[in-house]
């Protein structure tokens, strides 16, 4: 049988989903000329 989900020992801490909403909320990609770009919203 197998498993979808992992088991709760391998789920990260709500300090670390924090910290990578945080990340995520920060840093956008964006297209210019065919390139994709990241740039940052502070």
């Amino acid at each position: 049988m197998v498993r979808i989900f992992t088991s709760e020992e391998l789920k990260p801490s709500e300090k670390t989903l924090n910290l990578i909403r945080q990340i995520a909320y920060t840093y956008r990609v964006i297209k210019v000329n065919g390139k994709m770009q990241t740039f940052c919203l502070n």
